[in-house]
């Protein structure tokens, strides 16, 4: 059901917001702030911002709506339905900023990916609705490109959703 999914997204993003809510960021405008959450993808125009900027081209300016670092994209990849449940593949995509020239943003990311692993590994039901397929684990990775001052890092999940079974009178 596709409201399901579409919830999930946005319940996950609360949820990231909420679980990010202590942690401030840099911003390439030199300010810190916490982090911006998008479902499916990051706006267009802000897309063009960040391919540009990591291509190192002169972009035009910028103002600091525009800029999405640092970011939290939260992606529903596929999904089945078994035994009467959908379980739904989620992925969070990090974009963290840090120009600090000892490249902490590495430290950053594992900083964000552990500290949400560890809220859905200890609390695996999300509003009552989903709940984290603990045996699949959660999967995380970096991107190894060198994206200097740009930092990019992944997640990803499955969930079950709880669906009411409901008899068939007829059958």
């Amino acid at each position: 059901d596709n409201m399901t999914i579409f919830q999930l997204q946005e319940d996950i993003e609360a949820e990231v917001k909420d679980t990010l809510s202590g942690m401030l960021f840099k911003t390439p405008d030199g300010k810190e702030k916490g982090m911006n959450t998008f479902r499916h993808d990051l706006p267009k125009r802000k897309q063009d911002i960040r391919i540009g900027n990591l291509l190192g081209e002169e972009g035009e300016e910028e103002s600091e709506e525009e800029n999405p670092y640092p970011f939290c994209v939260v992606k529903t990849e596929s999904g089945e339905i078994v035994d009467g449940a959908q379980r739904i593949q989620v992925s969070l995509i990090f974009g963290i900023f840090n120009d600090d020239n000892q490249n902490q943003g590495k430290d950053e990311l594992i900083n964000v990916i552990h500290r949400i692993s560890e809220r859905f590994i200890t609390k695996p039901v999300l509003k009552g609705k989903y709940r984290l397929v603990k045996k699949n684990g959660i999967q995380w990775m970096l991107d190894d490109e060198d994206r200097y001052p740009y930092f990019i890092g992944a997640m990803s999940m499955d969930w079950d959703t709880f669906f009411a079974e409901s008899e068939d009178k007829y059958a």
